[in-house]
């Protein structure tokens, strides 16, 4: 690939290792820059605390960091329209009944946490729902899973756990738009070439990526799902984000506005 002195290792790039990312680290074994692994809601603290200088950020962190933080041009990110099969509710009974109850919120989500407060407190209307990070199942009514723990889960859940919600497939029953769960967010403070130079090689990598999507997902064991059940997952993404994907984040932010859920933790 080209070369890019504009990137040394002074920057500082926040890798999700996830499954649903991976077609963005084809050549990132070549990173002109240095490379931290985090969980999305760790990322969203370590950019905010300076000590990232771009990544593929949660999109509930981008929108609280924007005075900080731009998107990499092109945009670029994961987005799905409807079903996302790795961010899932997992509950005892059916949304619709789950006023009253307490959900356990896996320590790693900044954005599911908030569509998901959406999509019960709002666009159900359910009342008194308590959202608790990290219980153990017994002690939780729902669990919200994200990742590779929610591919994983879908076929190992918690007994009792009869129920699954979708959170992608609700969103777009509901607003029917795509949703953005994470954009590639770069510091604002860079200087322009070096912006330039990162989206140069983030969309050199992610083509290499598409190009051998069979062989990426081969190497995506960590979920437990066979080769061609992995490459079927990641092909409902959509990795450059087009004007569907930019109304979804935008309706996103509206409404985390409206109802003061930007600073939500």
């Amino acid at each position: 690939m080209e070369k890019l002195p504009e990137l040394t290792h002074s920057i500082v790039a926040a890798r999700i290792p996830y499954a649903n990312v991976a077609p963005f680290y084809a050549l990132w074994h070549q990173a002109p820059f240095a490379v931290r692994n985090l969980a999305p809601r760790d990322l969203g603290r370590e950019a905010e605390a300076g000590r990232v200088d771009f990544g593929s950020m949660a999109a509930g962190d981008y929108l609280r960091l924007k005075d900080r933080f731009e998107l990499i041009q092109p945009p670029m990110g994961a987005a799905a329209r409807g079903e996302v099969q790795s961010v899932l509710l997992f509950s005892r009974r059916p949304a619709e009944a789950l006023a009253d109850t307490l959900v356990s919120v896996t320590p790693a989500t900044s954005t599911s946490v908030r569509l998901l407060h959406l999509l019960l407190d709002v666009r159900r209307g359910l009342r008194n729902v308590r959202y608790i990070r990290g219980l153990e199942p017994a002690q939780a009514d729902a669990l919200l899973m994200i990742g590779d723990d929610a591919m994983r889960m879908r076929n190992q859940r918690p007994e009792g756990f009869t129920h699954t919600l979708d959170l992608g497939t609700d969103w777009l029953e509901w607003t029917g738009l795509s949703f953005v769960f994470a954009v590639w967010a770069v510091r604002r403070a860079l200087e322009p070439g070096v912006k330039a130079a990162i989206g140069r090689f983030l969309e050199t990598s992610l083509a290499a990526g598409l190009a051998s999507l069979p062989e990426v997902a081969r190497q995506q064991t960590e979920p437990g799902w066979r080769p061609e059940e992995v490459e079927a997952y990641l092909r409902r993404f959509h990795y450059r984000l087009g004007p569907e994907d930019l109304s979804g984040l935008e309706r996103f932010e509206a409404l985390l506005h409206a109802h003061g859920l930007v600073e939500l933790d």
